[in-house]
């Protein structure tokens, strides 16, 4: 029990989240692309189980179950590449080949979309600064007058 409390202490590091501008901007823009992130999941996921079905009917000699193509076809996706299963006839290749370009794809539009929201964003608050300058500005020169 003591251990977990002392586990639990350090998700006290988590209250500094709140100081820090560059993640409450992050936290701004997953809120703000949740639909197209919700979008590029869905697509992800569509993309394993095509990927799994045309691999598992292509190379029936290396993959026993469809479980096991799921699994070759989130690796690939991932890009993470164990080897542990791989296409061994001239089909099964090119299927994995084309799976690997299209997963590359798939795994870029997720930073692009929070790319472009972030420097939005940061444009955003850029302006509202100046905006806040400007005024604070106007205010000393009419307490000038």
């Amino acid at each position: 029990m003591l251990r977990m409390m002392r586990a639990l202490r350090g998700l006290r590091v988590l209250k500094a989240v709140r100081y820090s501008k560059s993640l409450r901007i992050i936290g701004e823009v997953l809120k703000e692309a949740k639909e197209p992130l919700v979008a590029v999941a869905s697509l992800a996921i569509a993309y394993i189980f095509v990927s799994a079905l045309v691999i598992f009917n292509a190379e029936p000699d290396s993959f026993h179950d469809f479980f096991e193509a799921l699994y070759w076809a989130t690796v690939l996706l991932t890009t993470v590449g164990f080897g542990d299963i791989t296409p061994v006839t001239v089909i099964g290749r090119v299927v994995a080949m084309c799976s690997s370009i299209f997963g590359i794809a798939i795994v870029a539009l997720p930073s692009a979309i929070i790319t472009a929201g972030y420097m939005r964003q940061i444009g955003i608050k850029a302006k509202e600064e100046a905006v806040v300058e400007q005024r604070s500005a106007e205010n000393e020169d009419a307490a000038d007058v």
